[in-house]
């Protein structure tokens, strides 16, 4: 499946640990995850559209022209965290992640409340937390335009002096 492989390259080329595709197909058949994609769509007249979707829900008669990004939260009986996201090496510092990120959230919430989604894996939260590389200092940053706050460090959480940022948005608004 190209959608597939598409994440898999994505992923590959932002993180230090490499995966292949049933990574993400595993991720896909469990409850406890919710991917959303940033696609490039063309339409029918050909004009260029970027839309957020979430990977069980696409909609395979449009045209997609490649995958910008993905975003996976993990869902608990306690709280929704950021798993993972990523955007095409190509593509970051030209807002895409953030436009990833704060329409997933809302969609997400959204999506879940709308459907009355059974309580046992936790999407409806007032809070997310994610952890993210101190020295990752782009992706902190889009994190706090976004509200996110600094809570806590995981010393060595990513191995010998890498450490975690722990951040929390609080109270998501849809």
């Amino acid at each position: 499946m190209k959608i597939l492989e598409d994440l898999v390259k994505i992923h590959n080329e932002n993180f230090e640990k490499k995966v292949k595709t049933e990574y993400f197909s595993e991720m896909i058949l469990s409850k406890q995850y919710a991917i959303y994609c940033l696609f490039d769509f063309m339409d029918e007249k050909e004009n260029k559209i970027f839309e957020i979707s979430e990977i069980k829900n696409l909609v395979f008669e449009k045209k997609i022209k490649k995958i910008l990004g993905y975003i996976a939260f993990y869902g608990t009986i306690e709280s929704t965290d950021i798993f993972e996201i990523a955007i095409l090496k190509s593509c970051q510092n030209k807002g895409f992640g953030k436009i990833l990120l704060e329409n997933s959230i809302k969609k997400l919430f959204f999506s879940k409340i709308k459907n009355n989604v059974s309580c046992d894996i936790n999407f409806f939260g007032e809070e997310i937390f994610l952890e993210v590389c101190e020295k990752n200092l782009f992706a902190i940053k889009l994190y706090e335009k976004t509200g996110f706050e600094k809570i806590s460090v995981r010393k060595n959480y990513y191995g010998q002096n890498k450490n975690a940022i722990i951040m929390m948005l609080k109270k998501v608004k849809l």
